[in-house]
């Protein structure tokens, strides 16, 4: 893929592993409230910067690859849309599969 800037940068999505929170993980209220909130938000306003930033530092504790925070913010944000909402379903309690498939199954 090219730099979309113009450059002939590769750019190198990272691996994302997301460990997500079942019943028994704390703070489970908290996650399904902090959710709620978000994608109510996302549907009367739609997504703004500032809430993008939100999610990403919401969604970050279950990331446990890659292990640099830096890099987990970028593969987060490199998500596509399916994964970037089943994500932060998985993360409030809501029933998805996998949030990150192996890469083999995402470019059928």
């Amino acid at each position: 893929m090219s730099d979309p800037k113009g450059g002939d940068e590769m750019v190198k999505q990272q691996k994302l592993v997301f460990e997500v929170p079942d019943d028994d993980t704390p703070s489970f209220l908290r996650r399904q409230r902090q959710g709620m909130a978000y994608f109510q938000r996302l549907e009367t306003a739609g997504a703004d910067p500032t809430l993008i930033d939100e999610v990403i530092e919401f969604l970050l504790p279950c990331v446990t690859q890659p292990k640099d925070r830096d890099e987990a913010r970028e593969a987060l944000l490199d998500a596509s849309k399916r994964q970037y909402m089943d994500l932060l379903a998985a993360a409030t309690g809501g029933a998805v599969e996998d949030p990150t498939p192996d890469e083999s199954e995402s470019t059928k």
